[in-house]
Formats: structure tokens, C-alpha cells, sequence
């Protein structure tokens, strides 16, 4: 019906619909604009953080490549320090484990290792370094505690892997059969062209060849 309005009755509805509608309108728009600052800004900071994590963790993998290992431990404190959020900190962490476990100072190895398994969101780190951690329980001959810790499966691509601990930690106590049947499962688990599988055939065959000269 607006069609049938006059010019000076249609300027009049507008100016009512203004005034009715208008301040509602305008706080949406206002707050629409608030939002999208908000979330470009938040995403400008996000980048920005990422990119700064990005490059101390390069200095660290460089520092490591080059055998600093003073100076990779300084870059992984730094992402730990400031970057805690990003997935850099979760090789920071793993590289100050290994670096403890060279200095022989296992609680801190298993502290950082300990905060990987919860805080990171990656699965397959989570888990590498749960097998970190039950291979430097073994080495403070714990071995029931690497067993309650390999109860717990974050990734099933690490099956193999965590047998084969499992195996070592039943050697540990003594038991050849229970670590020659996990050694086996292992063997089944791992592929043929697994790095790691020459050290586990050997360690099953030795237990074999034990088992058969004992019967």
C-alpha cells in the first residue's frame, strides 16, 4: 500500500519506524561491529603468537641440529615460559625430558614428560612420551609402575611400541614368559619395516631359545 502513501506521509512512517526501531538497530550494528573488531583482532594475536613460537622453536631444532644443547634447552624454557598454548610447547617439553634424561635427572624428565600427557592434544605425542616415561620408570627399575602407566592407550598406532615395554618390564620382574608373550604381540603389531623390530626379534629369540633349553 505504500504505493498510495504521499511523499510527506511516507517521510512521516519513516520517521516512526526510526524512532521505534532505530535505536535497536543501531545497537545491533554497533555491536555486529564490536564482534568482527573483536575477532579479527583476536585472530591477528593468535598469528601473531604463532608466528613468534614458530621461530624460537626453529632456533631450537637449529641450536639441536648444531649439538647447542645449552641453547636448545634455553629455546625450549622460552616456548614453555611464554607459548605454553601453542604445539610447540609440547617438543619443547619432550626436548627438556630428553635432556634431563641425559643428565640423568629422571623427576624432571618425568615431570615434563608428565605435563605433555596433559596438556597436549596431540594423541601420538601424548603417547610417545607415556612410552618415554615407562622406559625411565624401567631404568629406576620400576617396573610395575611402567606397567599402570602402559595401562592407558592413547594412540593404537603405538600398540607394537608399548608391548614391547611391557615385555621389558616383565623381564625386569622376573617373568620370561609373560615378557615373551608380549614381545610376541609386539612382533605381530610392528610392521616389517619398522626400525625398531631387528632389537625386538632378537630379544624374543633370546627368550625362546631360553625357554626351550629350560624345558
Amino acid at each position: 500500500m505504500t504505493e498510495y502513501l504521499t511523499e510527506q506521509e511516507q517521510i512521516q512512517q519513516l520517521k516512526t519506524w526510526v524512532k521505534q526501531y532505530g535505536p535497536t538497530v543501531i545497537l545491533g550494528i554497533v555491536l555486529a561491529l564490536i564482534m568482527t573488531s573483536g575477532w579479527r583482532y583476536w585472530q591477528n594475536y593468535q598469528t601473531k603468537i604463532a608466528l613468534h613460537a614458530s621461530g624460537i622453536y626453529d632456533e631450537m631444532l637449529a641450536s639441536q641440529a648444531q649439538n647447542n644443547e645449552s641453547g636448545a634447552v634455553a629455546q625450549a624454557k622460552k616456548l614453555l615460559d611464554h607459548y605454553r598454548k601453542t604445539p610447540y610447547a609440547d617438543m619443547a617439553a619432550l626436548l627438556l625430558a630428553r635432556s634431563a634424561v641425559l643428565k640423568n635427572d629422571y623427576p624432571e624428565a618425568i615431570k615434563q614428560l608428565t605435563w605433555v600427557m596433559d596438556h597436549s592434544k596431540n594423541s601420538s605425542i601424548k603417547e610417545m612420551a607415556r612410552l618415554r616415561m615407562a622406559r625411565i620408570l624401567l631404568t629406576q627399575q620400576k617396573p610395575d609402575e611402567a606397567l599402570d602407566l602402559l595401562k592407558k592407550t592413547n594412540d593404537k598406532n603405538y600398540i607394537g611400541l608399548i608391548d614391547e615395554v611391557r615385555g621389558d618390564a616383565y623381564l625386569l620382574k622376573q617373568d620370561p614368559e609373560a615378557a615373551r608373550n608380549a614381545y610376541q604381540l609386539a612382533l605381530q603389531e610392528l610392521p616389517n619395516a619398522d626400525v625398531t623390530r631387528p632389537i625386538l626379534e632378537m630379544k624374543y629369540a633370546n627368550l625362546t631359545t631360553a625357554t626351550h633349553i629350560a624345558t
